[in-house]
This record gives C-alpha cells, structure tokens and sequence, in this order.
C-alpha cells in the first residue's frame, strides 16, 4: 500500500524484545535494515500466512519480498560457501575400462560386438551433488534477474555478489528452474548435510517466483508499505501450540464461530411477534475453545504485554461476558485464560484472578515467549518453539485442574 492509504492506520510493530521503559536499553537503528526485513518476512512464512490469498498475492516484478529472498539467499550462502566438501554420489557412465557395479545387459553387449565399452556404476568423490546443483541454479536466478530499478536500488550489488558465489561452484551443474524446485522438494539431507537447509529453503523462495505487490496494481507514490498483522501471527503461533497440548481444541476465525462453539448476545428483546422469546448471538467469540480434562476452556490471544495483576477493562469485560455467555458443545466454561507474549529474556508464568461476586470463576492470565528471531531461522528451530510452547502449556493446565 502506498504511505498516503496507510496513514489513516496504525502501522507501528510492538516491540517484544527491548524494554521501553530503560532509556538506555533504546533500540539503536541498524546500519543494515535488511537482517530485520528478512526476519519478518521468515515471520510471515512460519505463521503460515502465505496462504491467505487475501494478503500475499501478485506479479513478481514489483515486489520488495523479491528482493528479500535473493538477499535472504546470499547472506546464508555467503557463510557456507567455505564450508562446501566433497560428497560421494552415484554415476553412472559408459567406459571403457569399467568400474564399479556392470550392466548385465551392456556387457554381454560389449562381448558380442567386440566393443570394448560397459555401462558402470560407481560411487565418485564430488562437488556436483544434487544439493549444491539447487543452491547454484538458485543463484543464476539471483544472477541473471533484473529488478525493476525502483526495488533494485534498495540493494546495489546484489547481482555481482550472486555471480561471486557461483565461480566457487564452476564445478556444479546448473539444471533447469523447474528440475531445481523437483530436485529442492525431494531432497534428503544427511547429518553432515544439515547446515545446509536453510540454503536450500532459502533457495526455493527464490525458484518458486512467490511474491507480493501493492494491492492496488503499480504504486503512484515512491513510498511502499508492507504490512505483517503480526497480531494474527501470535494467534497462528498459539494454535500450533494448543493443538499439541490438548486433545479437543476449536478455533473460531474471521467473525466466524468455530464447530460447537456458541455465544449469544448479551441483551435480547423480551420477546418477538410471535410471543416467543429473541436470542441472537452475538458477532464475538473468543479465539480458541478446548477441554483440558474434565474442564472446558475459554481462551483469547492479546498481542500485547501483561502490564500489572489485571487485564485492561476492555479485555476484562470481554472475558467477564465470555464467562457466562461461551458454550463449547452447549457446555459453559470452567474457566478463563488470557494468552500474552512476552519480552526476549522474560520467563513465562501465569497470575490467577477471580470473578466477582461469585469468586468461583477463574481466569488465568499467561505469559508465554514470543519466538525470537533465531527461533525462526530453520524449521528445526521453529518445530523446538511450537514444543516448548506447548510444554507450557500443559504445565499450566495442571494447576487450572488443581483449581
């Protein structure tokens, strides 16, 4: 979107991992903005919101995203490039002094024509590894691309730093893009392979052309905005968690209740025309719905800091309504439960309130670690996040039982 639509929205990021309250802890601008780009847009990627057709989706030619995954590309490759060893991999070739495992076929071949020639497989010590084929094929890509001057600017040399790379693997051969996303997508990758995932994640960003473009076609302003709704994101990252915690879990999404889940309005006419009373429901429902053993559970995502013992009014009377109005399955909640994330360095916990007058509702309010940028960087880390997320979460449903 162009700055002047943008204007009318708020479009700060709140800041999890530098404490605004310590002036000497300020965020200092980096020299380079675009390790922190890339981490957003691997943010993105992890919270699966590349599927939304509504947010991602476009031409590739004037995207931002475009330039990121070639950067995103180099950076890492750049850091391997020293580190790339012989492997041994298959061939197979037709020679004249053989080797290896024969055809059978070939060589009786060679025995009734007199042709001194056998079809041989063999194991070779080399650098053409199908790995490094994808990680090269990637970078001509990178090389041979040239970006609208707009976006290209952002990032001078990003071209001759791709052609860099690639004379350190003049021994490789560079196969089709199509064959290289085949090759990238059916890879196995073996212990002393394994610092080589993120280059090949990274590389298949680059040959699949996925990108994003400002809404509304060419921008008539110089200045361009992309938008992560990071808020969505928090609520991706917890429903991985909750699903790995809990056995029944529902999900309601874009105003839309999810299965079993029901919550009517809070206010109704006595009654209608035909006498009988009017229970509409209402247009809000909480984020997630699950059991924890006996217990039903109401549960809501806040994307942003726990700030005192007690929720802010509006959030407390959201829950205090949820509390008597959400039904999972025509069954009220036991309890409620807040999910906040949390500063870089902070450990989670939770803090139990009561409802009043009753006092025999509780809403437990959690702080949970928001992934930090290193959680995102492979998959591995990202599986590690979600996991411990979900330990604890199961950790503290214990106590909600004990409750």
């Amino acid at each position: 979107m162009s700055l002047v639509e943008t204007s009318r929205h708020q479009a700060d990021l709140l800041t999890l991992g530098t404490p605004p309250d310590n002036p000497c802890a300020a965020p200092v601008a980096p020299v380079d903005p675009f390790p922190a780009l890339i981490d957003l847009m691997l943010l993105a990627e992890r919270g699966s919101l590349a599927n939304s057709p509504l947010t991602f989706e476009g031409a590739l030619a004037p995207s931002l995203v475009r330039l990121l995954t070639q950067e995103r590309l180099l950076s890492i490759v750049e850091g391997l490039i020293f580190r790339v060893r012989p492997r041994y991999s298959e061939r197979t070739e037709v020679l004249a002094n053989p080797r290896g495992r024969l055809s059978e076929g070939s060589l009786l071949y060679s025995l009734a024509t007199g042709i001194p020639r056998v079809e041989s497989t063999f194991d070779e010590l080399t650098t053409d590894t199908p790995l490094l084929q994808v990680v090269a094929s990637a970078l001509r890509v990178v090389g041979s691309d040239r970006l609208p001057r707009k976006i290209a600017d952002l990032r001078p040399g990003l071209q001759s730093r791709a052609v860099h790379l690639l004379r350190f693997l003049s021994g490789v051969t560079l196969i089709d893009r199509e064959r290289a996303i085949l090759v990238a997508e059916s890879l196995w990758l073996g212990p002393l392979d394994q610092t080589w995932k993120p280059a090949i994640d990274a590389a298949l960003q680059v040959l699949r052309d996925w990108a994003v473009e400002p809404e509304n076609g060419d921008s008539t302003t110089e200045a361009l905005v992309v938008h992560i709704p990071t808020e969505k994101f928090w609520e991706q990252c917890l429903e991985m968690a909750l699903e790995g915690a809990f056995s029944t879990l529902t999900v309601s999404r874009d105003g839309q209740p999810g299965d079993g889940v029901r919550v009517p309005a809070p206010w109704m006419s006595p009654a209608a025309d035909d006498g009988r009373p009017v229970d509409p429901d209402s247009r809000s429902f909480p984020d997630f719905m699950l059991r924890a053993g006996r217990q039903v559970v109401v549960a809501d995502a806040k994307y942003k800091l726990a700030t005192g013992r007690t929720p802010g009014s509006s959030d407390g009377y959201q829950l205090f309504a949820y509390s008597h109005l959400a039904t999972l399955g025509g069954r009220l909640s036991d309890l409620a439960v807040m999910l906040y994330p949390t500063r870089a360095g902070v450990g989670a916990g939770q803090t139990e309130l009561e409802r009043l007058n009753d006092r025999k509702y509780p809403l437990w309010l959690l702080r949970l670690p928001f992934p930090r940028p290193l959680d995102l960087r492979e998959q591995r880390n990202w599986n590690a996040y979600i996991a411990r997320l979900s330990e604890h979460l199961r950790r503290f449903a214990t106590d909600w039982a004990d409750r």
